[in-house]
């Protein structure tokens, strides 16, 4: 009997022992938990696209800490894939999401800063980056010829490849000229001119000519109000000025 209440009572003590190294245990968790979850990856861009594969993942932290730019950095790419998935829902066309989100945010490298090269045109100076930095961040190497072919006919002024992916990019990257977006990323790159002339001359040669550079009947459909905004801008910039003239 009184083994047993030895037992017990040892058995007790060794409880009630554990139970601050326990405790110690979860404060540890818990106090490393905030420091944790800052350093983990992001589960979606700023915007809600998600993040669901590793390489995702390193060219989003990629784009976000090089691709600084006010035209055509970062944002711009987010909003471009996000327009290129809409063309493409809206307008009934199937398109590879990895090939999308890669071209999306590889299509500019080339056009900036560090990344530029004297002579060569941007696409395709995006493209010699894109290509090994897509391999190195683990991105299905099947894929990347589509990609190639997306970011080199991506601007207004090219021609799209046959790809759906090609197509609604190209589409998505004219339309983003387009509105009062494409304004204050026009105006965003006036840079260190005396006046705002030259943007202004852009803006109106943009909202003239993009709308019919479009490929899809989806596209040219989002373009126009975006062009009627663009009219309104310049409309009332002369309104505000002395007949348009600048001072």
């Amino acid at each position: 009997m009184k083994i047993a209440r030895r037992s017990a009572i040892e058995s007790t003590s060794r409880r009630h022992q554990s139970w601050p190294l326990a405790l110690f245990v979860l404060l540890m968790a818990l106090a490393a938990g905030p420091a944790l979850a800052k350093n983990a990856a992001p589960a979606a861009t700023q915007t809600g696209i998600p993040l669901n594969a590793s390489w995702k993942q390193k060219l989003y932290a990629f784009a976000r800490g090089k691709l600084i730019h006010p035209a055509w950095g970062w944002s711009h790419s987010e909003r471009d894939f996000r327009l290129a998935s809409e063309i493409a829902a809206r307008g009934g066309l199937a398109v590879d999401k990895d090939v999308l989100f890669a071209a999306a945010f590889t299509h500019d490298i080339g056009a900036i800063g560090e990344f530029e090269k004297d002579g060569v045109d941007h696409a395709v100076r995006s493209i010699e980056i894109a290509e090994p930095l897509l391999r190195e961040m683990g991105f299905p190497v099947q894929k990347i010829p589509a990609v190639s072919e997306a970011i080199l006919g991506h601007m207004h002024d090219k021609v799209p490849g046959r790809r759906n992916e090609s197509v609604v990019l190209h589409d998505a990257d004219t339309v983003d000229f387009l509105g009062n977006v494409g304004i204050a990323r026009r105006l965003s790159v006036t840079g260190t001119s005396p006046d705002y002339a030259g943007g202004l001359a852009k803006i109106r040669e943009f909202a003239d000519k993009l709308p019919g550079r479009l490929v899809t009947a989806t596209a040219k459909r989002m373009a126009a109000p975006r062009v009627m905004e663009m009219r309104r801008f310049l409309f009332q910039i002369k309104a505000e000025t002395a007949n348009g003239q600048l001072p």
